[in-house]
């Protein structure tokens, strides 16, 4: 399963209706870490994904967690079915969308994530909601200042949407099929779009509250 940087644009804010309205292509590059380090004091899950049994995988030691910037408000579109991809996006005082694609145009099966969203101890996470979703999808406050999210994508788009702190930095955990996968994960920093996260978890640091 693969999802080229072609297959990603930046899109200007809008409804989730219009969300594949063409857009210029993004300018790709290589993975750039802002900032190195860790963020300590996260509010954490207790499971892996599927809650846990035969899928649990140990958490990554804290100092292991890479810290990115995120650009507020810059967006993404790719076209649904075409590649597996998990999108993560910051806007404006404090809302965060993180949506998934799958490749099952051309494999012909669905990628089942399990993604964890939190923040530190200091700032809040709520307003949890699904978008675009269906009933093999699912979205929980697991604890507090903890967000799950489980999408069975094929050819469309599933999302969640949440509110933190303004310029709270969110940390996410991300599994396909069962496997970390952070390979997998896409947003802009600095103006760059990133294909795959440096660590998983990785921390994610709006650039402007």
């Amino acid at each position: 399963m693969t999802l080229s940087a072609d297959f990603v644009k930046r899109r200007s804010l809008g409804l989730w209706s219009f969300l594949l309205v063409a857009a210029p292509l993004a300018s790709a590059g290589c993975i750039i870490v802002d900032e190195d380090g860790h963020h300590d004091g996260h509010h954490v899950h207790d499971d892996g994904p599927n809650d846990g049994g035969d899928n649990t995988v140990p958490p990554t030691p804290a100092d292991d967690v890479r810290l990115v910037a995120v650009d507020t408000d810059a967006t993404l579109s790719t076209e649904p079915g075409e590649g597996v991809g998990i999108f993560v996006e910051y806007t404006a005082g404090g809302t965060w969308t993180v949506w998934t694609t799958c490749d099952t145009n051309t494999s012909k099966v669905v990628c089942s994530f399990d993604l964890f969203a939190s923040v530190d101890t200091s700032s809040e996470l709520f307003d949890l909601a699904g978008i675009e979703i269906e009933k093999t999808d699912a979205t929980r406050l697991q604890d507090i200042g903890v967000a799950y999210f489980h999408a069975e994508t094929g050819s469309d788009i599933d999302a969640m949407t949440f509110t933190t702190t303004k310029g709270a930095i969110v940390r996410l955990e991300a599994y396909l099929d069962g496997a970390p996968e952070p390979r997998f994960v896409y947003w802009f920093g600095d103006g760059v779009l990133h294909e795959g996260a440096p660590s998983n978890p990785l921390d994610f640091k709006p650039t402007a509250p």
